[in-house]
């Protein structure tokens, strides 16, 4: 009988995700799947979780939760042959919109039995992985208003109201950017953003065609532009039609590396989480993570079944054989 570890954390999305665990639950019931479940305590519990899953040779774990949980448990099975499912309830779920991975939770975890295993490249900035994005500027205002303020709004509503609220307070930063340590630029800039997925904050696009197995970081910056300009553009991001990567003050790059220096020291976001300050030096770990996507994904993948008995044999003959 099939087996998951499903990693919850039970704040996300406001204690929406405990409202998906029970869905949860009753879809791998009926399908005839055994599940176990572990509920994080506090922030990098997941990490922990993940990695002990990863270290007791589950081929597949799930995680429950948003954006912020689902980089803990990358931290910890990222370069396994552990695979992750990822089920949405947070209030991005970027990661899943990326994946086309469905925001019903009984659909997505069908995709454990309906899907297919992909290798998926993972971002590093430093010693920390990331999934969908590390951004400075305003993007980082909006998660942190996002995050502390109570709203009655809730999942992209409450981050786009959180947009509006924070683009009355817009700030610029000069910064040197400097691509594959070989070309470098100056800018003053209210926002960058160093994407890995096409979706970042709760399905805004803003690198519509960003390719998670290309091996190269999709870099969006924003220069010198008037609020009302920006507050104009940005439902043009929503649309996934990249027509906002034409304005004269987007600039618009692709690269294996970079690292973006500030004048001054500015706060970075990891997939919804505020996590350190500048300078900002990330790079990629190409296929870094094994990941279920739904078959209509355009990456090579096999079916989930297929994948788990390969990673459960790989993780048998490691444990047989130990100098592999």
């Amino acid at each position: 009988m099939p087996f998951v570890r499903i990693i919850v954390n039970p704040r996300a999305g406001r204690g929406r995700s405990l409202r998906v665990l029970d869905k949860v639950k009753g879809t791998l019931s009926q399908a005839g799947w055994q599940y176990e479940t572990a509920l994080t305590q506090a922030p990098g519990h997941a990490v922990e979780l993940a990695r002990e899953s990863a270290a007791a040779g589950l081929p597949l774990v799930a995680a429950i939760g948003g954006d912020g949980t689902i980089n803990e448990v990358i931290q910890g099975i990222s370069g396994t042959s552990t695979a992750l499912a990822i089920i949405p309830g947070g209030t991005g779920n970027d990661h899943a919109r990326s994946l086309g991975i469905p925001l019903a939770p009984a659909r997505a975890a069908e995709l454990l039995w309906r899907g297919k295993i992909i290798d998926m490249d993972v971002g590093l900035e430093r010693d920390r992985l990331f999934g969908c994005l590390v951004s400075i500027g305003f993007p980082v205002d909006v998660i942190d208003h996002t995050n502390r303020k109570k709203q009655l709004l809730k999942g992209s509503l409450a981050i786009l109201s959180s947009v509006w609220q924070t683009l009355r307070h817009l700030k610029y930063h000069h910064v040197t950017i400097t691509f594959d340590d070989d070309r470098s630029i100056s800018a003053a800039t209210c926002g960058i953003f160093v994407l890995n997925t096409p979706s970042a904050g709760g399905g805004l696009r803003f690198s519509p065609a960003a390719d998670i197995t290309d091996g190269l970081l999709d870099v969006v910056v924003i220069g010198e532009i008037s609020v009302w300009d920006l507050v104009f553009t940005l439902p043009q991001v929503y649309t996934g039609s990249g027509r906002h990567l034409r304005h004269p003050a987007v600039g618009f790059y692709r690269c294996r590396k970079i690292r973006i220096d500030s004048d001054d020291p500015l706060p970075k976001m990891f997939d919804g989480e505020i996590i350190g300050r500048t300078p900002v030096e990330a790079s990629l770990r190409p296929r870094g993570l094994r990941v279920v996507a739904p078959v209509s994904h355009p990456a090579e993948g096999q079916p989930v079944s297929v994948g788990l008995e390969l990673a459960a044999a790989k993780m048998s003959l490691t444990a047989a054989l130990p100098g592999l």
